[in-house]
């Protein structure tokens, strides 16, 4: 199958072929909501990450329960914002805050090929302040 990189145009494409498990093993987070943020699939990666059990994070919702320091113009803004438009490719840095030590990412919001439903990339770029 090859590397995914994170940030690739293509990555959506890329992981409709692969299975849950492979999913996990990816060296990003990964996240699928519905248009209302409620989360369909948090992998490994992310619920290492968070500090997080992945299989608890299905069916809450990402910008209120699991994530509300994301519950700003700069994030869910975005994510509103493409929702409502249907073009939903955005990457930016983020301070991820809530109940984990500060830590810097860089997101990677993406409308799913096909459905109602949004991937959120979340790659680490600094390690959480001490």
């Amino acid at each position: 199958m090859g590397t995914l990189i994170f940030g690739r145009q293509d990555l959506e494409n890329r992981l409709a072929a692969m299975t849950p498990e492979e999913i996990d093993d990816l060296p990003f987070g990964v996240i699928q909501i519905d248009q209302h943020g409620r989360i369909l699939l948090y992998n490994a990666t992310e619920g290492a990450i968070t500090g997080r059990d992945p299989e608890a994070m299905i069916g809450r919702d990402f910008f209120n329960d699991v994530a509300p320091c994301g519950h700003t113009e700069a994030f869910y803004g975005r994510f509103q914002e493409g929702v409502r438009h249907g073009d939903l490719n955005e990457i930016f840095d983020y301070t991820f805050d809530y109940r984990m030590a500060p830590t810097k990412v860089r997101v990677h919001m993406k409308r799913a090929l096909s459905g109602d439903t949004y991937w959120i990339f979340v790659k680490r770029i600094s390690a959480p302040a001490a």
